[in-house]
């Protein structure tokens, strides 16, 4: 849920993959080990903040542009860095917690289980496969049905809940073909399954309208 977050890139240095779980708050200084206590963020970025709170490492970064020879930081961040970090960091705090993102989260991957780093990758590269292959976000999409919270209802990833959701037979497609319906969907903005839903409807109006015409 956190390495996601703002599209996947670090929190301070917004160019970075993000590969880390950043204490925004750090544990050292009693900061909470749970999730609305973290970031995410590239090693070099993680390690440059060390024990310091968000706040603190900026206020040290002000500090050390005004009197660099007194040593308030390490070094001086990039003016692309330095410029705008506390906005992007209320914007992705604000992403991360947002209810609806969350919930995604917990009922696609509430279960996983890591006992390693590498694990833990394992579980991320899954997640982001599956983000990218919707066109945009699914937890955005209406739920097909209110539920009790056990499932996740969403109509980009879920629809299937639906009590009108039919399955219909294998659709025999060639690559080029399958390709090109996929870009379609994307383009549109839509599941491939509500794309070709969208068009069986246009094919039996068609079809009803012709029928009327020649009655």
């Amino acid at each position: 849920m956190t390495l996601t977050s703002n599209a996947g890139c670090c929190a301070y240095c917004a160019v970075s993959p993000s590969t880390t779980l950043e204490h925004e708050d750090p544990i050292a200084g009693n900061g909470a080990d749970t999730w609305w206590n973290f970031l995410p963020a590239c090693k070099p970025c993680n390690d440059w903040k060390g024990k310091r709170t968000a706040a603190e490492w900026l206020i040290d970064q002000k500090l050390h542009r005004e009197r660099p020879k007194v040593g308030f930081d390490t070094r001086r961040m990039p003016l692309r860095m330095f410029h705008g970090l506390e906005g992007r960091l209320s914007r992705i705090r604000g992403e991360i917690r947002e209810a609806g993102r969350r919930d995604w989260f917990r009922h696609h991957y509430g279960d996983a289980r890591h006992g390693n780093k590498a694990e833990m990758f394992e579980h991320l590269e899954t997640c982001r496969e599956e983000l990218s292959s919707y066109p945009h976000l699914p937890w955005t999409t209406p739920n097909v049905y209110a539920s009790a919270g056990a499932v996740c209802t969403r109509h980009m990833c879920c629809g299937y809940w639906h009590p009108q959701a039919r399955n219909l037979d294998a659709v025999i497609l060639s690559d080029d073909q399958y390709s090109a319906f996929s870009k379609a969907a994307f383009v549109e903005g839509m599941s491939e399954g509500d794309l070709a839903a969208k068009l069986i409807a246009r094919y039996l109006l068609a079809g009803r309208r012709a029928t009327v015409s020649g009655g």
